[in-house]
């Protein structure tokens, strides 16, 4: 096997672990575009082969637009964790696995993609004057973050278990 079809496998495996969280993380950004107006084109795929699923909309036009749905994931995601641990710790095992298994999809892929974020800091330069440094002061940390894939992945992890965290019974 090449390096390219082996890849593509660990791709598609990847993809299947965590189905559920990449189609709620897709389906945030569909619903963010929904509520800010944006059309969307083409709905999202698992995309079993491919490095990522996306969706596909028309351009935004605004900052806040562009963030909403940037960020949408993060807040889906995190709240559909949130519920997924609060039944996996409330729970006996082995049914508990399941519930357990959704929450660690759910906030793996919480946080925003790279390609999430590509345009958040043009489009906080497109802000008035008086807007722009708080443009840049929530658009800067967002992109900083997922920029890099093994930056993104560390505060996935960090993420993911402070949510479980956050629903442990004492």
């Amino acid at each position: 096997m090449t390096g390219g079809a082996l890849g593509a496998l660990g791709n598609a495996a990847i993809t299947i672990a965590v189905a559920p969280g990449i189609l709620s993380h897709e389906y945030a950004h569909v619903l963010a575009c929904r509520l800010t107006g944006v059309e969307i084109r083409q709905r999202p795929s698992l995309a079993l082969l491919e490095s990522a699923a996306t969706i596909e909309h028309d351009p935004v036009e605004t900052f806040g637009q562009d963030f909403a749905i940037a960020v949408a994931p993060l807040v889906v995601n995190s709240l559909l964790a949130l519920a997924a641990f609060f039944f996996a710790t409330r729970l006996d095992p082995p049914v508990a696995f399941v519930p357990l298994w959704l929450g660690l999809t759910f906030g793996l892929t919480a946080l925003p993609s790279h390609d999430d974020t590509a345009s958040l800091v043009a489009g906080a330069r497109t802000l008035s004057p008086g807007l722009r440094p708080v443009g840049y002061a929530i658009a800067v940390p967002v992109r900083a973050v997922s920029y890099s894939v093994f930056l993104a992945g560390i505060v996935a992890l960090f993420w993911t278990g402070a949510l479980l965290a956050l629903v442990r019974p004492a």
